[in-house]
């Protein structure tokens, strides 16, 4: 293999603010993020050679599928054209597949995008919707399982193996919101304290409503080439080394332990042994807190604190802004908003801020590689990326 081509380019990128944009529908959505990732790259339209939308429920939410063509016709792209669904690892999956393209010599460049238009929601059975992107609707949302529940189901079976405080579980919101106030992007720019998050209205038992995320409007995207070009457009690109996928049952009953996701771990481990890198070389992460526990989880999984002391090196500082190991710095989901398809790209689009000392008073010194981790539901699918310079 061409030593170039065990890495994709990253040379252009771009999103929009993630809420309430009720002004906007998904094809305005993603034809301001694609224009303005384009913008970034000096890409012309015309040298597009395929199009990669993730995207969790357009079908189910708005009504609408056949996203590919949608969407390059609102971009004005002319080019193959692709829709890819994962839950909330869509955009992360979507990022796999365009970096196979270009890793098989398939195509040269590709732009992928994150999307999701949540402020439509307007019935109760619009929830049920929802929870059918991300839980199994047989065993669990048909029974009145719910996202929150399951995370609450994890959250007790973790703390009965490891111990786990209220006060742990709160200082990621808190962290996050405090991060978020950083990130002209973000939704929620609003400082809460642990009173805050623990005095809240109960989500499912013991995980409160402000330990959740919220639904949002939004998308992201970027541009993608091969490494022997992309210097023409990007004298210091940043590099995409792995991007490891994979996947635990959807059901938690069919799964071994509550208390870890399986599925981050075997992804970060294949990621590790690819590129012959450790944890400890990890510089910053951005991972899928869709609740507070997952955030939790997510660091365990991914090695980057040992299993158990999750909730401890959250509560110590150590996941802080000056913390040992940034998680967040953007605010993650539960601040920078989740619009579900989109979330995976905007994880991405943090940690080439970050390398490229652009992310203003969130920016982290010192970067040698950058990690995200994005997943769908409870884990059942979980994407881990790394990134270089």
């Amino acid at each position: 293999m061409n030593p170039l081509m065990d890495k994709i380019a990253i040379i252009g990128y771009d999103m929009t603010k993630f809420g309430d944009l009720y002004h906007l529908g998904l094809g305005d959505l993603t034809s301001l993020a694609i224009t303005g990732a384009l913008n970034n790259a000096g890409l012309d339209r015309s040298e597009v050679e395929a199009l990669y939308v993730g995207n969790a429920g357009s079908g189910k939410f708005l009504g609408q599928e056949h996203l590919g063509c949608l969407v390059a016709t609102e971009s004005g792209l002319d080019c193959q054209s692709f829709r890819i669904e994962a839950s909330g690892a869509s955009g992360a999956v979507a990022m796999r597949i365009a970096s196979h393209g270009i890793l098989t010599g398939y195509i040269d460049k590709a732009v992928v995008v994150g999307v999701e238009k949540m402020t439509s929601f307007s019935k109760s059975s619009d929830t049920q919707t929802a929870l059918s992107t991300s839980l199994d609707s047989i065993w669990e949302s048909a029974m009145g399982g719910t996202l929150a529940a399951s995370f609450a189901l994890m959250t007790k079976a973790y703390a009965r193996k490891y111990g786990l405080t209220d006060e742990q579980r709160a200082q990621v919101a808190v962290k996050n919101h405090n991060n978020a106030q950083k990130n002209p992007r973000a939704q929620f720019k609003n400082k809460i304290t642990a009173k805050n998050v623990l005095g809240a209205k109960m989500l499912a038992d013991p995980l409160t409503l402000f330990e959740g995320c919220a639904s949002s409007d939004g998308a992201a995207a970027l541009v993608l080439c091969a490494p022997e070009i992309a210097e023409s457009y990007d004298s210091e690109p940043i590099y995409l080394r792995a991007s490891k996928q994979a996947h635990a049952p959807l059901a938690l009953q069919r799964r071994e332990s509550l208390s870890e996701i399986q599925s981050i771990k075997k992804a970060a481990d294949s990621g590790y042994k690819q590129l012959n890198i450790s944890p400890k070389d990890i510089s910053i992460a951005e991972v899928h807190d869709v609740l507070t526990i997952a955030e939790i989880l997510a660091i365990e999984g991914l090695g980057l604190v040992e299993l158990g002391q999750g909730g401890i090196a959250t509560i110590e500082g150590k996941t802080a802004l000056d913390g040992d190991i940034p998680v967040n710095t953007s605010g993650g989901l539960k601040a920078r908003g989740h619009p579900i398809g989109a979330s995976g790209v905007a994880q991405a689009i943090e940690i080439l801020e970050q390398f490229k000392n652009k992310a203003g008073d969130r920016q982290v010194k010192e970067i040698n590689w950058g990690i995200t981790q994005s997943m769908g539901g409870t884990g059942g699918t979980s994407v881990v990326s790394y990134y270089s310079r």
